[in-house]
């Protein structure tokens, strides 16, 4: 079982709102210290988004840095919403990488709405990543 070397985590209660379809970036981790030259960053991330009109899936992603230009970690699935557009429904990832030959990792959690004609809101998320 591999030791966990470094921890960061956040949590936002702000609103972050999702506009239609865009991929928004929802809360991001603080810079963590790498302490290897090799390791492993496994990433866990939730999010509480009030669905837009329309909305019919989300995809949650877990991307590299702050925004969602990073590289995608893991994969981006859609998921059905599971009650009407502009219900609050819970969005949980968990994604992990192997990197090499770098100081400091960053990870951000994105939410997209699918078939969306109107905006979402994320109230609330955190995310966190452990260094092994």
């Amino acid at each position: 079982m591999a030791d966990v070397r470094e921890v960061e985590l956040t949590t936002q209660t702000a609103n972050v709102t999702l506009t239609t379809t865009s991929e928004t970036a929802i809360v991001n981790t603080p810079e963590v210290v790498v302490p290897a030259q090799t390791t492993r960053a496994l990433i866990l991330a939730w999010g509480q988004l009030t669905t837009g009109a329309g909305t019919t899936a989300v995809t949650p992603r877990i991307r590299r840095d702050t925004t969602t230009a990073g590289a995608l970690v893991g994969e981006a699935n859609a998921e059905t919403v599971k009650a009407a557009a502009g219900s609050t429904e819970p969005f949980f990832i968990i994604a992990s990488e192997e990197r090499a030959d770098v100081d400091r990792v960053q990870y951000v959690l994105t939410l997209a709405q699918v078939g969306a004609t109107g905006n979402g809101t994320a109230l609330q998320a955190g995310i966190i990543v452990l260094v092994l």
